[in-house]
């Protein structure tokens, strides 16, 4: 935490942007990607609840750091799963449904329970839970129950009076009230804190500590059910051939989140899905370039090497692909054989930087979400790590289908990490859901235009539970 002590103190002349009042119940959620860049680690509280399934209820996301909540019949472990995988051992890697109840160490108050829920997964080492709790269940067998208690160091570290600060009364807002959580910071790093106090002159007193942070935690812990890692799946590729993907995670709950897809009857998502906690005009956020890349090593490596199984279906030298949403790299393949490769972006510095393109074009797809291009030019359409962003996806996946060739392919590419300030709220709900961000993508693909895709398929192809996590959505042009 100290190690983030001047990244702190840098922000704090700069504005507070409100959020909602603080949740009663506390989230042991692990760390939000964009907290691990800036260095403070097991520090963000929960983000308000939304809806991030296809058609379903309002939801708050289980308190161990966004999990698939496994109460739907179909994701439920069955007897016959617990018989055989009853002498096995939890490793990493390993899908997991358990039950649990977490309580204060110091005092046992329940703070979170399954009872009545249904158990929970995640996959172990993927820092899905607090450490401590991914510790626990590794060499946990099927039906196998267990009491551990974690130490903040293994939760979400001691308090630090360093992340108490007080805000002068000129830069607080008329309507903030004590017990809000708001964001300190402009730009891309924005901060989540707590609001402590309102004193007497008008000045506020934040804390950032998470609220469980110097906390004892206490879980009785119950393994229901192991899902041993499968890997290598076929998906559909250009003009129908078959691509064969040896590196997906067949057995990942992402990778089976549109294999019998339940389409609802009509488009299932309101404009409060879309809404943002920075509403500001895109062009200010993006103004200054970043050559950065925005996920690991790894997910990149995974991504490229899904693309250069796709572009190999396609005559070489002679397909098209634009890329939306780019930037200084598009994380294509070296040695890529494409006659054309156009991409759109918001800024015209890292788009000029990209050594792949060969023609780029500027454009706000929020503002106008319309691509310069003509009807049926491109064999393939590309987007890593920004669908989280699109406000209006129907408008963005209608002009993708519109210039796709008949039979081309559209990859949408995501993980874990966004500015969580400028992603839609539906999807940051819950970052770590990989397979409702795939239902949420198939809904795109499935509405826009209805009938006008075809094969859709989600895809796992992330590298190792320790890197970022790469999840994938493809569809073919009907």
């Amino acid at each position: 935490v100290s190690s983030s002590l001047a990244f702190y103190t840098y922000h704090l002349a700069a504005p507070i942007s409100v959020m909602l009042p603080a949740a009663r119940g506390q989230s042991l959620r692990a760390a939000e990607p964009v907290a691990r860049a800036a260095g403070v680690a097991r520090q963000l509280p929960k983000p308000p609840a939304t809806r991030s399934a296809a058609s379903g209820p309002l939801k708050r996301v289980g308190v161990l750091s966004g999990l698939v909540a496994a109460g739907a019949a179909s994701r439920r472990p069955t007897c016959r799963g617990v018989v055989a995988m009853a002498a096995r051992e939890v490793k990493a890697g390993d899908e997991v449904f358990v039950n649990y109840e977490g309580r204060l160490a110091e005092d046992g108050t329940v703070f979170d329970t399954r009872e009545g829920k249904g158990p929970i997964s995640f996959t172990v080492g993927l820092g899905q839970v607090v450490p401590g709790f991914d510790k626990a269940v590794r060499g946990m067998q099927v039906g196998q129950k267990l009491k551990v208690k974690i130490s903040p160091e293994d939760a979400y570290g001691q308090r630090s009076d360093a992340l108490i600060m007080n805000i002068p009364a000129d830069k607080v807002p008329s309507d903030l009230q004590e017990g809000m959580q708001v964001m300190l910071g402009g730009g891309s790093e924005k901060v989540p804190a707590t609001v402590k106090q309102i004193l007497t002159d008008g000045s506020a007193m934040l804390d950032m500590n998470h609220p469980l942070a110097g906390k004892a935690l206490a879980f009785d812990i119950e393994l229901v059910d192991i899902k041993e890692v499968k890997m290598g799946m076929d998906v559909v590729g250009w003009n129908g051939k078959k691509v064969k993907v040896p590196f997906a995670i067949a057995s990942s709950l992402v990778s089976r989140a549109l294999k019998d897809p339940q389409w609802p009857e009509k488009w299932p998502y309101t404009a409060a899905d879309f809404r943002r906690q920075d509403e500001s005009e895109d062009t200010g956020f993006y103004s200054q370039p970043r050559f950065v890349t925005h996920i690991d090593r790894d997910a990149i490596e995974s991504i490229r090497s899904f693309y250069a199984l796709q572009f190999a279906q396609a005559p070489q030298g002679e397909y098209s692909v634009l890329d939306i949403c780019s930037s200084w790299i598009s994380h294509y393949p070296e040695g890529l054989k494409a006659k054309r490769v156009a991409i759109t972006g918001m800024v015209e510095k890292e788009l000029e930087a990209n050594k792949q393109a060969t023609e780029h074009t500027a454009a706000d797809l929020n503002k106008k979400p319309k691509l310069p291009y003509e009807d049926n030019s491109f064999d393939f359409v590309t987007n890593v790590v920004s669908v989280d962003y699109l406000t209006k996806p129907r408008e963005v996946f209608q002009e993708m289908h519109r210039v796709l060739k008949p039979g081309g392919v559209a990859i949408m590419s995501f993980s874990n990490r966004c500015f969580f300030t400028k992603a839609i709220s539906m999807w940051v709900a819950d970052m770590s859901d990989g397979p409702g961000h795939c239902r949420i993508v198939g809904n795109y693909f499935h509405f826009n235009p209805e009938g006008g895709w075809k094969d859709i398929t989600s895809l796992d192809i992330s590298k190792s539970p320790q890197s970022n996590p790469m999840w994938v959505v493809t569809a073919v042009k009907a």
